[in-house]
Parts: C-alpha cells; sequence; structure tokens
C-alpha cells in the first residue's frame, strides 16, 4: 500500500498530543498529590504513567512465527478434540462417566464449544480494531471499511451460536410457524436467514484482504472448511457410521472457527504495520506501449546484406577518397599551421579555446580581411 505523505504528519501529531495531554494530566495530578499529602510516599513508579502503558494495537503480532504458532496450535486443539471425542464412549464406559457431552464436538455446552466461542470473540475484537484503524484509510474511496463491522457482528453470532446452539432454535421455531422442513432438522431455514448473510460477509472480507496473501488464503481456507462442515451435516458426504459423521462435522467446524481467528489476526498485523508505513506496496504491473509491442513483433533476423570480398579496384578508390579528403582538410588551414580555417565567421563569435593569446575583436576583423585578401590572390 502507498505511503502517502501526510499520514506520517498526521500520526506523529496525534502522538506528540496524546503524550502531551498524558504528562499534563500526570504532572496535575502530582501536584494535587503533593499539596494534599505530602508526606506520604508515591505508591507506583513512573513507569506505571499512561504514556509507558501498552496501547492495544501492540497486542497485534508482528512476526510471521507467531501467526505460525498459533497455526500450530489451533491443529494440535483439533487433533486432541477429535481424539477425545473418537473414543469417548470408551472412556465414560471405563470411567462410569453417565454421559458424553463434554466430549462431544457437536454439543452446545461441550469443551470444542467453549474454546469455539473464545476464538470467535477474541476474532470479533480484532475485527473492531481493524474497524478503527482501516476507517483512516486514504484511498479507500468507496468505504469498503465498513464490512469489519458486519465481520465483527458475524463473529460475535457465532461465538454465542457455539455454546447456546441458536442455529437449531431458528430452525425448529421458523419449521413450527410454516408447517414446512428442509433438509436435515429443517437446516434450509438457518442456511437462508444466517448462512447467506455471513457467506456474504466472507465473500467481502476476502475481496478486502487480497492485498495480504496470508490472510487470503486463511480467509478461503476458513470457507473451505464451512463448507466441508455443511455438506458432511446435510449427508452429502459418504460417512460409514453416525460418529464418523459428527467427528467429520465438529472438527471441520472447529478448524473453521481457528483458521478464521488467524485469518483476522495476520490481517490485523499488516494493517498495523501498513498504518506505520512499514510495508511496501507491490507495484502495480504497467502495460507496455503499442510501439514496443510491434517492435517486437517484428522477425528478429532481418536479411543483412552480403559481406563482399575486397578487390584491388576498390582499394584503390579507398586510398583515392582518402588522400582527396586529407587534401582538403590541409587546404582549410592557416598558412602557418596554426589553426583551422572556419568557413563562415560572424562578429560576435568568441576566439576558440586552443589559441594559446586571446585576440581582440578588432585583430579578428584585420585577420579575417588579411585573409580575404590572400584568397583574392
Amino acid at each position: 500500500m502507498v505511503n502517502f505523505p501526510g499520514r506520517n504528519g498526521r500520526r506523529r501529531r496525534v502522538l506528540n498530543e496524546e503524550v502531551l495531554s498524558a504528562s499534563s494530566s500526570r504532572a496535575a495530578r502530582q501536584s494535587v498529590a503533593s499539596n494534599a499529602a505530602s508526606s506520604q510516599a508515591p505508591r507506583y513508579s513512573d513507569a506505571a504513567s499512561v504514556e509507558n502503558h501498552p496501547q492495544i494495537t501492540d497486542f497485534v503480532p508482528r512476526r510471521y512465527r507467531t501467526i505460525v504458532m498459533l497455526l500450530v496450535m489451533g491443529l494440535a486443539t483439533t487433533a486432541t478434540l477429535g481424539a477425545l471425542h473418537h473414543f469417548a464412549p470408551t472412556v465414560a464406559a471405563f470411567a462410569g462417566l453417565p454421559t458424553l457431552r463434554p466430549f462431544d464436538l457437536s454439543a452446545a455446552g461441550s469443551l470444542a464449544a467453549w474454546i469455539s466461542a473464545v476464538v470467535l470473540f477474541l476474532a470479533s475484537i480484532t475485527c473492531l480494531l481493524l474497524y478503527s484503524i482501516r476507517r483512516h484509510r486514504i484511498d479507500d474511496f468507496r468505504g469498503r471499511y465498513r464490512i469489519w463491522l458486519g465481520a465483527s457482528v458475524a463473529c460475535f453470532v457465532l461465538s454465542a451460536n457455539s455454546v447456546a446452539g441458536l442455529h437449531h432454535v431458528l430452525a425448529c421455531s421458523l419449521s413450527h410457524f410454516a408447517g414446512w422442513t428442509a433438509l436435515r432438522d429443517g437446516a434450509a431455514w438457518w442456511l437462508a436467514f444466517a448462512g447467506l448473510p455471513i457467506a456474504w460477509i466472507g465473500v467481502r472480507v476476502l475481496l478486502d484482504v487480497t492485498e495480504c496473501r496470508l490472510a487470503a488464503f486463511l480467509v478461503f481456507a476458513a470457507a473451505t472448511c464451512y463448507a466441508a462442515a455443511t455438506a458432511s451435516y446435510l449427508g452429502f458426504v459418504p460417512a460409514t457410521a453416525l460418529l464418523n459423521a459428527s467427528l467429520i462435522t465438529g472438527v471441520t467446524i472447529f478448524l473453521g472457527n481457528w483458521f478464521t481467528f488467524a485469518a483476522v489476526v495476520s490481517y490485523a498485523r499488516y494493517v498495523v504495520l501498513d498504518a506505520q508505513g512499514l510495508v511496501t506496496s507491490r507495484r502495480p504491473v504497467v502495460k507496455k506501449s503499442r510501439e514496443k509491442s510491434s517492435e517486437k513483433a517484428k522477425p528478429a533476423s532481418e536479411p543483412k546484406p552480403a559481406a563482399t570480398q575486397p578487390t584491388l579496384l576498390s582499394v584503390a578508390n579507398y586510398a583515392r577518397k582518402a588522400s582527396q579528403s586529407d587534401a582538403d582538410a590541409d587546404s582549410k588551414k592557416w598558412i602557418d599551421g596554426s589553426r583551422p580555417e572556419r568557413e563562415s565567421y560572424d562578429d560576435d563569435d568568441d576566439d576558440d579555446s586552443s589559441g594559446s593569446t586571446r585576440l581582440s575583436k578588432a585583430d579578428r576583423k584585420r585577420l579575417r580581411k588579411l585573409k580575404a585578401q590572400n584568397r583574392a590572390a
């Protein structure tokens, strides 16, 4: 992205105003405290002042290895929850557990649902941070930054749905009032009223994060996981048993939630660095002119004149021309051989730098008259 000249100056002025206001408020507070209780020692050092507090953008990771560690953590958590879901009947029979709900990936109050709710809630807060920075972008004439408000709302709704199972409530209610159900458990209702708006927000977000390749890849991976989970839930993916179908659905949903969080964090890193002028934008590819394209269209190998062997006649002509040119050059020199003669002169012509002394204007006229007399003779 282009680093506009006014951005750094405006950012520097805002930062200076914040630091000065914080310092003045702290100085006023310290003076009041010293007048009220001069004998009481301060309870905090200067490091606890406002200008030393971390800003909210300081919590956004700046290094790629942090995002890689976040992805590795998500994959490990997904594998652990998938193993608990798969071996939950054996563990429950061995330990005498009355229910498998804490280890069920598709259950509303399970461990996977709680982790998904926390991850999506953090993604919602990060989307708000993105909105607060992206709305100051100068070249965003169409206002595409507003999509991050919708993304924040979508992540918050998905976070609440992970714990409460609101899509089942919506499907059952609309199926009861309409008297018509479609797909599995009336899934057509929540797909129409919740799935399509969220899909539209996802497409808009994908178009906005294309300048950050890592974020675009993670958004595409999350969309692929959600599509696979929907296909598995509706029975389009063949499964050997109901347990395997629920495992595929739960794992893909949890992995999609984690990819969504990683995509938002990676794009937040890009936006924060871009706002600080630390990102070099890729220059657009300029198309070449028609002249260059027409030159390239010409055949590379053009016919060249055939080389002729030198003959005695050509050598003689070359020697004659060379001697004639030397004679013409000698005829245009002064008699004493000091400097060459010029064919045309004008009054304002300065003396040549090759001469040892600079002649006056009257001397140059006298020399031209003398040369004209010599020619006439």
